[in-house]
């Protein structure tokens, strides 16, 4: 899987907050990571785009092409790498940055966007709800006390005037494994969860779990609530040393164009790789695969375009005054840095 799911004791955007914090990464002992010239060194939490391209030889393809090589390893915690100085490019949601770069003392720049935040809310289908206002004193399972539940929390403060936080407000939020969320719904042990919805598609496919708010996303919520149309927010982006970045924007470039292809062979055989690689969207049943299947035919969260310009970079830069308004985020709290591209991207 991608994402917020991944990210279950990464570094988080809410170290400012009244929410507890882990601090999983440590503080580099020298300045920037640099790569030896022609490599790339990219670290990533397992992923289908990636496999795919990899084990069809588009990869391998497009590095003998460049004379580019991206060094790549699989590790769920990137940030610990990349504090390390071990990493040149790893990804992160963007409204992680700011903190990343405070825990791990290097200063960053936005390359590239990569995944929507798909996280939903989920309850049982018998349950009235509709709204986290409907659910207002009730015990909630999220999968991070932080990242995903602190957007909910923004557009719950933001909706209802509630206060959706992990140890206080007006909710009691236990922190769970994604695999056990739905199940802890389906049972009555909770009334709901902060969930990615690919977890829950057993639940989902029988009917007896719902998902609130007429079925949006917090990317659908930020749409409507934040800024118009806008694609985002970004669970994933692909977050890159500053000073790296600039003395090597050919290997940018490169690395850009490697995951554009992959946003391609996306768009054209999603089914395909979802039904390859199922293990990267918890599923294993076939109707599981059918379900996740159709559901991003729906609720796609890839996007299509790898790069960004100036309007998308503002336009995704407004999560933090949401985040700062709805006392999530710290009022002196820095934000990222974001490299359009001047052939753009949707923005």
């Amino acid at each position: 899987m991608n994402g917020l799911g991944r990210r279950l004791t990464a570094v988080l955007i809410a170290a400012t907050t009244t929410v507890a914090m882990s601090g999983c990464v440590s503080r580099p002992d020298s300045g920037e990571a640099s790569g030896d010239g022609g490599t790339i060194r990219f670290t990533f939490a397992p992923d289908p785009v990636w496999d795919y391209i990899t084990d069809q030889g588009i990869l391998a393809e497009m590095e003998q092409e460049s004379g580019i090589k991206i060094d790549a390893s699989s590790t769920w915690d990137e940030f610990g790498v990349f504090a390390g100085g071990h990493a040149d490019i790893v990804s992160s949601a963007s409204y992680e940055v700011p903190v990343i770069e405070k825990e791990t003392g290097r200063d960053t720049i936005v390359i590239g966007k990569y995944n929507m935040d798909r996280s939903v809310i989920i309850a049982r289908a018998d349950n009235p709800a509709t709204t986290l206002a409907d659910l207002k004193g009730q015990d909630i399972s999220a999968f991070t006390a932080v990242s995903a539940t602190l957007v909910w929390g923004a557009y719950a403060k933001k909706l209802h005037d509630v206060d959706f936080r992990s140890g206080g407000g007006d909710y009691n939020i236990i922190v769970s494994d994604p695999q056990q969320q739905a199940d802890l719904v389906e049972k009555g042990e909770v009334a709901a969860c902060v969930c990615l919805p690919e977890f829950a598609a057993p639940g989902l496919r029988s009917g007896e779990l719902k998902v609130l708010y007429d079925g949006k996303a917090s990317s659908d919520m930020y749409s409507e609530l934040v800024v118009q149309g806008h694609e985002g927010p970004m669970i994933n982006v692909f977050l890159a040393g500053s000073e790296w970045a600039e003395q090597n924007p050919e290997q940018v470039e490169f690395f850009l164009d490697v995951w554009q292809r992959g946003l391609s062979e996306w768009e054209a055989n999603n089914a395909s790789i979802i039904e390859t690689y199922p293990q990267h969207f918890a599923v294993e049943a076939p109707e599981d695969i059918a379900f996740v299947q159709n559901y991003v035919d729906d609720h796609d969260w890839f996007v299509r375009d790898i790069r960004f310009d100036q309007s998308w970079a503002d336009n995704e830069s407004q999560v933090f005054p949401l985040l700062k308004e709805t006392g999530f985020m710290e009022q002196d709290q820095a934000l990222p840095k974001f490299r359009p591209s001047e052939s753009g991207g949707a923005s």
